[in-house]
């Protein structure tokens, strides 16, 4: 049974119920509304709810199998760099608006390999930014600010 916590498919799992739980918990506060006319809360409930049914299903599946797969050896670039463009993301978006943001969350991204290329990775962040805001300002119309003012 103790190995069962080695195995990377319920590791897995367990990690998708801790964080569709968060999520599901985080959105309670808010007002849930209806299918038809959904409140703030509605799909962060819903999308968490999901994610722990996906959990406890991969969590099911390693603890039927029997057999654990270890974890094979874990990559710290990767961990490092996605994480950290997310938390920049988050810590942009109010202060310097929704362009900075999404180019500085590409870039640092862009670390998470070696083999990046750092001029197809500038171009990417461009064609982002720019669909980024087209989508979200002019086509969504959320009230996202573009850019220092």
């Amino acid at each position: 049974m103790l190995k069962m916590l080695t195995d990377k498919e319920m590791l897995s799992g367990l990690l998708f119920v801790l964080i569709g739980g968060a999520f599901a918990l985080g959105a309670a506060d808010y007002d849930m509304g209806t299918t038809r006319r959904m409140g703030p809360g509605y799909f962060p409930i819903v999308l968490g709810c999901v994610l722990c049914l996906m959990g406890l299903a991969l969590s099911g599946k390693a603890f039927l199998r029997q057999r654990p797969q270890p974890i094979s050896r874990i990559y710290l670039r990767p961990l490092l760099s996605l994480s950290a463009s997310i938390l920049a993301f988050a810590a942009l978006i109010d202060n310097v608006g929704l362009i900075a943001a999404c180019l500085a969350c590409v870039l640092i991204s862009g670390l998470a390999s070696a083999e990046t290329r750092w001029r197809e990775t500038i171009l990417i962040a461009i064609a982002m930014t720019a669909f980024s805001a087209l989508v979200f300002q002019q086509f969504l119309g959320l009230p996202f600010r573009l850019w220092v003012q």
